[in-house]
């Protein structure tokens, strides 16, 4: 076994995971090392620190519809700091007046003044693109039940013009701390390559479930909350260099070519066979 601990304002915690060698239930994948990032054993530390520490941090928003705004504004191809920067500007405008951001036109002209980012003005990327979108998502949000269940309000989330799968998982997440889906961006993606969940064949834009089922039971399997895990490393990944990024996947690969056949397992071949 292997023991990591953490010092918590009531003291000293700890937990146990299973030793490096051990594979995750009667699978292909083994648990690791909780030092060597990546591994299993890594996560599983990793985000039970976490959870001690901020066990409800997603949530950017006071309304279903901030946080949609909040999604819709970051995302691929823009920074997290430029897109939580526009965000509080809409959403501060969205408070003053429920209505503004139903007009296009005032959104664009609201995301082409210059923004401040660490004291330094900034321009929001895709300004036309993105006002179209919010505009379109705060009069089609008057009509989703956000009494609905998860997966449900995913679905309906992503018959919004503007919103796919990986956004409205992340409208999800953040609004309802939901384990019932996941966001599949690239560091999601990248970690779940090197850990060897994934198949090769599997494309998010035409596999995002199976990803995502992939996903969920990785997560079952080290016992971490899915949305936790998400956060995890999503914060992990984006601080690795390139360099070492690029080694690592290389090492992946390495790994499955060394299994032969094993890759063209699904998900639940992996973690439940040996």
């Amino acid at each position: 076994m292997q023991q990591v601990s953490m010092l918590t304002p009531s003291g000293l915690a700890t937990r146990r995971i299973p030793a490096p060698e051990q594979p995750i239930g009667m699978g292909l994948i083994r648990w690791g090392r909780h030092e060597e990032i990546c591994t299993p054993a890594y996560w599983a530390s990793q985000g039970w620190m976490l959870e001690m520490e901020e066990p409800e941090h997603y949530r950017l928003g006071e309304t279903l519809a901030e946080e949609t705004l909040a999604c819709l504004l970051g995302g691929y191809g823009i920074p997290a700091e430029v897109g939580l920067a526009a965000y509080r500007r809409l959403r501060d405008v969205m408070r003053a007046d429920a209505e503004a951001l139903k007009n296009q036109f005032v959104v664009e002209r609201l995301l082409r003044d210059p923004l401040v980012v660490n004291g330094r003005p900034v321009r929001y990327r895709f300004a036309a693109q993105k006002a179209r979108y919010v505009s379109t998502a705060m009069v089609a949000l008057e009509d989703i039940d956000d009494r609905i269940g998860d997966c449900a309000l995913r679905n309906a989330l992503v018959s919004i013009p503007g919103i796919g799968p990986k956004t409205a998982s992340w409208i999800v997440r953040n609004w309802r701390g939901s384990d019932e889906v996941s966001i599949l961006d690239i560091h999601i993606l990248r970690a779940g390559a090197i850990l060897g969940i994934f198949r090769e064949d599997w494309r998010v834009e035409r596999h995002y479930l199976l990803l995502e089922s992939a996903y969920l039971e990785f997560a079952r399997s080290i016992g971490i909350r899915a949305s936790i895990l998400d956060s995890v490393m999503w914060a992990s990944m984006r601080e690795i260099p390139a360099a070492l990024l690029k080694s690592m996947l290389e090492k992946a690969d390495s790994a499955k070519t060394r299994r032969g056949n094993s890759s063209k397992l699904d998900v639940t071949t992996q973690l439940t066979l040996i």
